[in-house]
């Protein structure tokens, strides 16, 4: 089974929640200074290659295109992406698929995003996961390692079809980004950079299945707590995203799999993971 096929197969969460907490968010001298990790004049643009594997396999390729479309909100740049390869089709990376449609502006040291956000878990159901977001801190230049920078929490009832039976399951999910290391130089796709400072965006999810067994309301855990999703993006400066990583990982509990008689050829856990590098780009 195609990666891209599979990839198409998500989760698609839908966060109609638009606070945040922002746990950074004083204002002093450090903070005043604008940030210079995402430059994004118009027309700035950023290509990536972009390798995906699944479950330990053979890699796919493609090359996505970033680029920043126009203004909106005064303060805010509508950030676009495309894919170039395969030609016609949209963006495989996860980075890209992020800020697609998205505005971005540059408030001081931190980085923030409005719009809706896409994760994609495969497997789990054919429904597309969607975050709306409100000026959510995704990027701060001078947060220690470790800073939760944002966090959005939620939980909804979907109903999920599973080979031909249906189940109405809840999702608990928060989504988050964490301030990561800082480096002195990276080496991506055959090319040294300086200056590195890394965030993480990660989706922590819950699936439950309310039931009755034996005459008694119980609550089966279909999916434990995990990280579901982890992105690190690792900015240079002056440049913006030189590299990307996207882990996809999830594994049902195996008794929640014997409980709902799931079969044996619907997944019960994945892996995919995906490399984003920075091929060339234009700054204005």
């Amino acid at each position: 089974m195609k990666i891209k096929f599979l990839l198409s197969s998500l989760l698609i969460v839908v966060l109609a929640s638009c606070s945040h907490n922002d746990t950074t968010d004083n204002t002093n001298a450090a903070d005043a200074v604008p940030t210079l990790y995402m430059p994004i004049k118009l027309n700035n643009f950023w290509r990536y290659d972009v390798s995906t594997t699944l479950n330990g396999g053979t890699p796919s390729a493609s090359k996505d295109s970033l680029y920043v479309g126009n203004d909106t909100l005064v303060t805010f740049k509508k950030m676009k992406s495309s894919a170039v390869q395969p030609a016609g089709t949209t963006p495989s990376g996860f980075y890209s698929n992020v800020l697609h449609n998205n505005a971005l502006r540059i408030d001081g040291t931190r980085l923030r995003l409005t719009g809706t956000v896409n994760l994609q878990i495969p497997g789990l159901t054919t429904t597309p996961i969607t975050i709306n977001l409100s000026d959510f801190i995704i990027f701060k230049d001078n947060a220690t390692s470790g800073t939760e920078l944002n966090s959005v929490s939620n939980s909804f009832t979907q109903n999920v079809q599973i080979s031909s039976q249906t189940y109405p399951l809840n999702f608990n999910y928060t989504f988050r980004a964490v301030s990561d290391d800082n480096l002195n130089s990276l080496t991506s796709n055959g090319h040294t950079y300086s200056d590195i400072k890394k965030t993480k965006l990660v989706l922590n999810l819950t699936v439950t299945y309310p039931t009755v067994i034996s005459g008694i309301a119980t609550t089966v855990t279909v999916l434990p707590a995990q990280d579901a999703i982890v992105m690190t993006e690792s900015y240079c400066k002056n440049i913006g995203v030189v590299y990307n990583n996207t882990l996809i990982h999830y594994e049902l509990n195996p008794s929640a799999v014997t409980l709902l008689n799931i079969p044996s050829n619907v997944p019960t856990s994945a892996t995919i993971n995906q490399d984003e590098f920075l091929s060339n780009y234009h700054l204005n």
